[in-house]
């Protein structure tokens, strides 16, 4: 009777449990739900305990502390006039400026935040984070899962509307200056652990995409995304697509099979000359090639991005002008390398109709021969292999 007892208390509370659970999460869903639909009236909680330069005013809504505000000035000029992020925090503590919570220590990460805040602008981006997991209680930053809203002069900014987008063109160059100067490589070969991760870019923005697991309700699924989309939702890049990697697998798959069909002796010339440039050492002509380009794409960036704006931006407009001097020299130092170039020999190991007929996606071909992808839209891309051969891909 004792043992039938025990397992009849186990039994029921086995059931308890696993109605506390269900009651638990049903809670927190309904609370969920609740939120989202307040973001979608425009109606949320300011956070004033983590954000320096607000407070609550009498009519309820966001007050600006004008000596607070003077730091975040502070802060965003002086990332303009080209102070780094370290330099920054080092002045900040110098001066005895706390944070929002009161600490003396500042991190370049925190000073990144403030300048990536569109709050300081009057606008406030909602949802950006989420739980996944009710009984973990774990937040991720929402990638996509979630849709997000965006709401446009909720309050008054410390920073014009002009300076913040100034300022998030500045950390964009900055960190694609920076992400080139780390990769140490040849061209057509990268450090990356994904042989996209170099490769894949936008063809709205012009900004490379990055691998991301979205996990939803315990199912996972491995996609694509625009790393400006990521970072600023759709601010500054409103249509780039979310690409699933074995999609992408397979277009790639299909383009290098194309290849292999087509594969005459011009195409073997062009792709067996560059995997000899990248054994031996590049010539200069690639090098100032890679360079043209990337200062054309970054000159077309800034012009749209101008375009947007009704007044004058004379931080864009100068990087424009420096931008078009730089094309320029470019230009005549490619023809004038291009005179003395000499015919391309063979790689050690050239690549050969076989190495292309291949049933599988393969990581390593694709490093080794594709130099760009560019997502033109959900169905279409466009795949440049290393030599300038180019195809049109459509997504399955």
């Amino acid at each position: 009777m004792a043992y039938t007892s025990t397992m009849n208390s186990e039994m029921i509370l086995t059931v308890l449990s696993a109605f506390a659970q269900a009651e638990s999460e049903s809670i927190s869903q309904n609370v969920a739900r609740g939120k989202r639909m307040g973001f979608r009236q425009g109606k949320f909680p300011f956070p004033y305990s983590q954000i320096l330069g607000y407070r609550k005013g009498s009519d309820g809504k966001p007050e600006i502390i004008p000596e607070e505000a003077e730091v975040i000035r502070m802060i965003f000029n002086s990332y303009l006039q080209g102070a780094s992020l370290q330099a920054i925090k080092k002045k900040l503590e110098a001066d005895g400026v706390l944070t929002a919570r009161g600490n003396k220590k500042w991190s370049s990460e925190s000073v990144q935040r403030i300048l990536q805040n569109e709050k300081y602008c009057g606008d406030v981006l909602l949802q950006k984070t989420f739980i996944e997991d009710v009984l973990t209680g774990v937040s991720k930053k929402n990638t996509g899962q979630l849709p997000q809203y965006y709401i446009e002069n909720n309050h008054e900014g410390i920073v014009t509307k002009q300076t913040f987008r100034e300022v998030q063109a500045e950390i964009a160059r900055r960190n694609s200056k920076s992400a080139a100067n780390q990769r140490k490589r040849h061209r057509g070969r990268y450090n990356s652990k994904y042989a996209l991760s170099e490769r894949l870019v936008c063809g709205e923005c012009g900004s490379p995409y990055k691998r991301v697991t979205w996990n939803i309700h315990s199912r996972k699924q491995i996609v694509w995304r625009c790393v400006n989309r990521l970072e600023y939702g759709t601010k500054f890049c409103s249509h780039s697509p979310s690409i699933p990697e074995e999609e992408l697998h397979q277009a790639i798959l299909k383009a290098v099979q194309n290849l292999a069909v087509n594969f005459t002796g011009e195409v073997a010339n062009q792709l067996n000359g560059i995997l000899y440039q990248i054994e031996v050492g590049e010539s200069l002509t690639p090098q100032l090639q890679a360079q043209l380009e990337q200062s054309q794409q970054e000159f077309d960036r800034l012009l749209e991005m101008s375009l947007d704006f009704d007044e004058s931006t004379p931080f864009l407009d100068d990087k424009l002008r420096r931008l078009s001097d730089k094309i320029k020299q470019l230009k005549t130092a490619i023809a004038q390398s291009s005179a003395d170039s000499q015919p391309p020999s063979t790689p050690t190991n050239p690549i050969t109709a076989k190495d292309l007929w291949v049933a599988e996606y393969d990581d390593m071909l694709t490093a080794r021969i594709i130099e760009k992808i560019i997502v033109k839209s959900r169905q279409d891309l466009e795949i440049i292999f290393i030599g300038g051969y180019t195809q049109q891909i459509s997504l399955q």
